[in-house]
């Protein structure tokens, strides 16, 4: 795989529009702090470029990740045997179009997001304060939290397919679901969202913001590197309360430990490896399946 990642990293050493970080080591680049190290990490900084390098990828048969700011990611110990790509640049721009809505690239930080809304008066997105990703990846997963989803506020999307042509997809043709949408399955890459909101005073969006951040600081485990939760909620229940009437809250293998805030969240104390949250996480799902019935499904996704 080396040699053709060579092959391929000599057509664009030169090109002011991508930044290639040779044998990154992901535990930089995830909120876990965890990770072993990739071929290369390369930042895009313009969509035109990311087209015709993805086609080269495909061409060489190299396998490779978009990531975001790692914050659903467990990469293993021992690395993932592929190129992962950061949308940056002209990727990480917003823009207001007018008529309450907002343009934004897919590599816009969340928190960002909440901040320009907030600089021109439209309220809704609130809930995402604190939350560590980026736009593209909420999108692709239907994040949300405190009771809302981020495809609330979707009007359209901008996308890649696999062979590299790029067309605006409008949100009644996508489908989106419980920390999942018809985007993951057709392995689209997103490139930029079109948001409609609602006009809002700027002092209510910012008692809003204040509301969700004391939230977050009151039940989660802010101040340790985590990925958030672990699992989805099971239909008509949530993962945490069942782990924690399983009585599996503080437990902990290594430095993963289940933390003692909020169950469904596993906390990174210190040197944590991804063979030690693996091991919680299987032992919980075995665990909760035997006692519950009850199959916990992943809400991280697992690099290896």
């Amino acid at each position: 795989m080396q040699e053709k990642w060579k092959s391929i990293e000599k057509e664009y050493t030169d090109s002011p529009d991508l930044i290639i970080t040779p044998q990154a080591e992901m535990k930089f680049y995830t909120t876990w702090k965890i990770g072993g190290r990739v071929i290369a990490l390369v930042d895009v900084l313009k969509s035109t470029i990311l087209q015709s390098f993805l086609l080269k990828m495909k061409d060489f048969n190299c396998p490779w990740k978009i990531l975001g700011r790692g914050s659903t990611v467990l990469v293993h110990d021992h690395g993932f045997p592929g190129v992962v790509v950061r949308l940056t640049g002209e990727n990480a721009e917003m823009k207001y179009l007018g008529n309450h809505r907002i343009e934004s690239g897919a590599g816009v930080a969340l928190s960002h997001l909440v901040s320009f809304a907030l600089s021109h008066g439209l309220g809704g997105f609130e809930f995402l304060v604190g939350v560590p990703g980026t736009v593209g990846g909420a999108v692709r997963i239907n994040a949300g939290c405190f009771g809302q989803e981020i495809s609330r506020f979707i009007q359209e999307i901008l996308v890649m397919d696999t062979n590299g042509h790029i067309g605006w997809l409008k949100r009644e043709n996508i489908d989106f679901f419980y920390r999942g949408s018809s985007l993951e399955k057709e392995k689209v890459i997103i490139l930029k969202v079109i948001f409609s909101l609602f006009s809002e005073k700027p002092e209510y969006i910012r008692n809003n913001v204040r509301r969700y951040s004391l939230l977050r600081k009151q039940f989660q485990p802010v101040g340790w590197p985590s990925a958030g939760c672990v699992f989805k909620n099971p239909p008509g229940d949530y993962a945490a309360r069942i782990i924690e009437q399983m009585g599996f809250k503080g437990l902990r293998t290594g430095f993963a430990q289940i933390s003692e805030k909020h169950s469904n969240f596993i906390i990174n104390r210190g040197s944590a490896t991804a063979h030690d949250v693996m091991y919680l996480m299987d032992w919980i799902r075995k665990e909760v399946q035997r006692e519950r019935n009850i199959f916990l499904e992943n809400e991280i996704e697992v690099w290896q």
